[in-house]
């Protein structure tokens, strides 16, 4: 026989699990969304040094915009990150063009789509990670 005190635990017991049922999706989509936004933000670090480290190879007296190129792909490859898109401003970032002191920048895009870990789709996502550096031109 149910008496009354049991009959209200198996009530307890699916008030628990429909509780449960509901909180059980958001608690994902915010594991999830702190999965992903913590690789973003990641990847953008690693994009910023890259671009930092290119702009100090751009800044060098007899600097190619190939060795900022070179420097930054062979960064972006130890981080595990393709399909970049590495612009310097000037294009051409010889002494001769630049001069010293004249300021180089060397920006960084990468599609998100190369770098997203879980791509979750309700998580709003930007669909370029992007990173620029701006440096004076070194001489003597």
């Amino acid at each position: 026989m149910i008496t009354k005190s049991t009959h209200q635990k198996i009530r307890y017991k699916g008030a628990a699990t429909v509780e449960a049922a509901v909180v059980f999706p958001l608690l994902l989509v915010l594991v999830f969304g702190v999965i992903e936004y913590g690789w973003m933000f990641l990847k953008a670090h690693q994009i910023t040094n890259a671009a930092r480290s290119g702009c100090r190879v751009a800044i060098r007296p007899y600097a190619t915009a190939q060795d900022v190129i070179d420097k930054v792909t062979a960064l972006m490859a130890t981080a595990g990150i393709t399909g970049e898109t590495v612009t310097t401003n000037p294009t051409d970032i010889t002494l001769e063009n630049v001069g010293v002191g004249g300021t180089v920048e060397v920006e960084i895009t990468v599609p998100w789509v190369n770098m997203a870990i879980i791509n979750f789709p309700l998580l709003p996502k930007p669909t370029d990670l992007q990173a620029s550096v701006t440096m004076a031109k070194e001489g003597f």
